[in-house]
């Protein structure tokens, strides 16, 4: 059974736009201040933003919470992660705990990538990402689906790459000739906090 976006976020109600575009985002500092990042939407269980990466870039530190990077603007980026280096390709993405050290390494003109973090506690994160043609049935239960490459219309609307559709009451349909499309679902914690 798939969760209610309001009730696992805490909220009344859904944000008032279920696409989201990076140009809708305005640019906000790292919490560590060395890059910059557009949130594209926020509840109280999970953020979705477009992080940029310039040269080598420590990442914050962000205890008890689970990541999910997937590159967008370039087809891998380098993380170091607790030592160990891993190539992360946007077809694949890589999830890690927000309490890890990492670095990343990437082209100094700049890459961007997909961030999601998950606060551990109030919902767990699983994601896929598949290359689609023709048309693209979203579920009005799917929390969170980005586009990642290709080119891609919704209600007749171009998507650029890192679009967001959000959860919404109504079904959409993303037509496409060709696009690489990351889902997100977020499922409700089994083990909560009770204070």
């Amino acid at each position: 059974m798939s969760p209610d976006l309001g009730a696992l976020a805490g909220l009344a109600g859904l944000a008032d736009l279920d696409v989201v575009t990076p140009a809708d985002a305005s640019p906000e500092s790292w919490a560590n201040g060395l890059g910059v990042t557009r949130v594209l939407a926020k509840r109280l269980a999970w953020r979705l933003s477009i992080a940029e990466l310039r040269g080598r870039m420590p990442f914050s530190a962000f205890p008890g919470v689970d990541r999910v990077l997937i590159p967008l603007s370039a087809p891998t980026v380098t993380l170091v992660v607790d030592g160990v280096e891993r190539r992360v390709t946007r077809e694949r993405g890589i999830r890690f705990r927000g309490e890890a050290r990492v670095v990343a390494t990437a082209d100094r003109g700049g890459v961007s990538v997909v961030n999601l973090m998950v606060k551990r506690g109030l919902a767990a994160p699983a994601y896929r990402v598949e290359l689609h043609r023709g048309t693209v049935l979203v579920d009005p239960a799917a929390t969170l689906t980005v586009l990642l490459a290709g080119a891609a219309t919704v209600d007749d609307l171009p998507l650029p790459p890192g679009s967001a559709l959000l959860q919404s009451p109504r079904e959409r349909r993303i037509r496409c000739e060709s696009a690489l499309i990351a889902r997100f679902d977020l499922t409700p914690s089994g083990d909560e906090p009770h204070t």
